[in-house]
């Protein structure tokens, strides 16, 4: 007998797994943006 699927609990913030992980996606892309440009700023 297979078990009963279970219900996902969303998230606790931002409403939808989606949201989640766009967000998490966007802000790597900012940090790695800004350090990219402490980077070359800083450099010389």
């Amino acid at each position: 007998m297979l078990p009963k699927p279970t219900r996902e609990e969303p998230p606790p913030f931002l409403g939808t797994w989606p949201r989640v992980y766009a967000a998490v996606v966007i802000y790597l892309v900012m940090v790695i943006s800004l350090f990219a440009w402490f980077g070359r700023a800083f450099s010389r």
